[in-house]
């Protein structure tokens, strides 16, 4: 992740609809942070972690996550898994350093 980096939710943290051509996936974590997978590629994607409490400011972003069969028609449950548990540990190496 670059200081600079612009990137901004595509999700509405209130709205449990929110929808965007890019927007592969999304959830909530501990009542403070958007995470978001949007597509790259037929394949690919980016995890993106917003702090909400914050000004939806990025705090961390993987590139090239994969997509098992590039998430047609919803993303595959072991994929939303592993975001699941990154997330979690993103979140928690955080949190531990506060």
């Amino acid at each position: 992740m670059t200081q600079h980096d612009d990137a901004r939710p595509l999700a509405a943290w209130d709205d449990d609809n929110s929808s965007h051509p890019s927007l592969v996936w999304w959830s909530r974590l501990d009542g403070r942070y958007l995470v978001e997978v949007h597509r790259t590629g037929n394949y690919s994607a980016t995890l993106y972690i917003f702090d909400h409490h914050n000004g939806d400011a990025l705090i961390h972003r993987e590139e090239n996550i994969g997509l098992a069969y590039g998430a047609r028609f919803g993303p595959d449950v072991d994929d939303v898994s592993l975001w699941q548990e990154k997330a979690a540990e993103v979140v928690d190496n955080l949190n531990s350093h506060t």
